[in-house]
């Protein structure tokens, strides 16, 4: 009897260790879901702040482009003022005007002796006194056909 007995004081000894063990592990779960929950609540809060700021620089970004769009306007338009009040005093003349059957505007000087083309000199003259070159007749190779080699004119027509 006194080998149940210590069986029995032993069994219940290691089952009160076993809820120790249990209850301080349970303890331990506890803490860990909580700090769980607290590590989640921490990470959505960061995420919500982030994407509160990334849509608050986007805005920001937005504002300055709308505002830097209006400034630019506003010194284009300046500048078109200046432009119409500075004409005021000094107008812009206006270009020359450009004959085309005279060619180009411009004084052409023969000082060094070299020969000078001009709008006059590259003009052809109306009516050339060409003599007429002394032809000889072609023919083909049969010697039937009988043309000018120097006209378009096609073979056999005289």
């Amino acid at each position: 009897m006194e080998y149940s007995r210590q069986q029995w004081v032993k069994a219940t000894r290691e089952r009160d260790h076993k809820q120790v063990q249990m209850s301080q592990l349970s303890r331990e779960k506890d803490a860990l879901q909580e700090q769980f929950v607290q590590v989640t609540r921490e990470r959505d809060t960061t995420l919500c702040v982030s994407e509160n700021r990334r849509q608050s620089w986007e805005m920001h970004r937005v504002h300055l482009a709308e505002r830097e769009n209006y400034l630019q306007d506003q010194i284009e338009a300046g500048l078109v003022e200046i432009h119409h009040l500075n004409n005021l005093p000094h107008p812009i003349p206006r270009p020359a005007r450009v004959y085309l059957n005279m060619g180009p505007l411009v004084i052409v000087a023969d000082d060094d002796g070299m020969e000078v083309y001009g709008p006059a000199a590259a003009a052809l003259p109306l009516h050339e006194n060409v003599e007429d070159e002394d032809l000889e007749p072609v023919s083909d190779k049969d010697g039937e056909a009988i043309f000018d080699a120097n006209s378009d004119d096609k073979p056999g027509v005289y």
